[in-house]
């Protein structure tokens, strides 16, 4: 490898880390590819990886997620403690009802609130509207049928909310079910 292709593989990892820092939300790879036209498709997806790997490597308090379809720097979680100390700000906590109707969203969708209430036997309206407002859910459209109820699903928001690529990493219903049985004994 000559010094000069050397350069351009550094400045370009230099430049990756650069935009995943100073980005608010998570960038596709075509965001990378559209800002880094003038390197190689195949040079930013290796970049990319070589980045992910020395932040995992090394004794760093940030790693490159995956997440939303996109990468995203974030910060390691056992270092906690010591952020919420800097910006003397609470964790976002969701309330069991609020859980509970975000579960049911992401496992049943597209689903309705009628169907939402139905399932948990009480008005979901309010939670519905907390959970949009927290962009964590999103109107997918209107139903055909009596009174054209709204259709809810996720939202990128949710997916980089519970760190997850996408839907296919949440556990199975199975498995959600034995670890609620497990935390109840």
């Amino acid at each position: 490898m000559t010094e000069q292709m050397n350069m351009t593989k550094q400045s370009l990892k230099s430049i990756l880390e650069s935009l995943l820092f100073v980005s608010e939300k998570p960038l596709t790879s075509d965001n990378l590819h559209e800002i880094l036209s003038e390197y190689e498709k195949s040079d930013i997806d290796q970049t990319i990886q070589t980045l992910k790997t020395d932040l995992e490597t090394n004794d760093r308090g940030i790693y490159l997620a995956e997440v939303s379809n996109g990468y995203q720097l974030r910060t390691k979680a056992e270092n906690a403690p010591w952020l919420f100390k800097l910006n003397k700000a609470k964790p976002v906590r969701l309330g069991k009802a609020t859980l509970e109707t975000l579960a049911i969203v992401a496992y049943r969708q597209p689903v309705t609130r009628p169907e939402i209430d139905e399932i948990r036997g009480v008005y979901s309206e309010h939670i519905l509207r907390t959970l949009l407002k927290r962009n964590l859910i999103k109107i997918l459209g209107k139903r055909e049928e009596p009174g054209n109820p709204l259709i809810y699903g996720t939202s990128q928001e949710f997916l980089s909310f519970f760190d997850l690529k996408n839907l296919s990493d949440l556990p199975s219903l199975r498995e959600y079910t034995e670890l609620a049985q497990e935390s109840l004994e």
